[in-house]
């Protein structure tokens, strides 16, 4: 088992905001703390947890307070490293080509999850709650679904 995991923005704020498939995402979180692994996301994936959580008190899906102690939370999480290069880059550019993904956003999570499987020569879970692009890339085995799955 890889001491790496990957997770989407859509599982982390499942984590830090009460909504459906919270249990499951605070599941997922608490074997990622016992088994001591290392989230590993996409340099560019803490602006994107803001900006759903600034998008939640827009639309008063939660208060101001609320996103505050969530985004507090999120940058408390002492198991998070993020990583960037050329190589996310690159290896995000020919996911997205390749599955023909609309945007390097979901593709750079799944290259970061290759990356490190790549380096540690174990393989990486990718998890996502977001069914469309779970089901865009299917084939790739290391692609797990929050809502679909049993996670131990």
């Amino acid at each position: 088992m890889s001491s790496y995991i990957c997770l989407d923005s859509s599982v982390l704020i499942k984590v830090l905001v009460n909504e459906e498939d919270s249990d499951k995402a605070v599941t997922l979180l608490e074997r990622v703390i016992n088994e001591r692994m290392t989230v590993v996301l996409p340099d560019f994936a803490w602006a994107e947890v803001g900006s759903v959580l600034r998008k939640k008190v827009n639309r008063r899906l939660i208060n101001p307070k609320q996103a505050e102690t969530a985004w507090e939370a999120f940058n408390s999480f002492g198991v998070i490293t993020f990583i960037n290069g050329v190589s996310v880059m690159r290896a995000a550019w020919q996911i997205a080509d390749k599955e023909e993904l609309p945007t390097l956003y979901d593709a750079a999570y799944l290259a970061v999850a290759e990356i490190m499987a790549k380096q540690n020569g174990k393989e990486c879970e990718f998890w996502t709650a977001d069914n469309k692009l779970a089901s865009s890339v299917k084939n790739k085995s290391y692609v797990k679904v929050l809502q679909s799955c049993i996670i131990f």
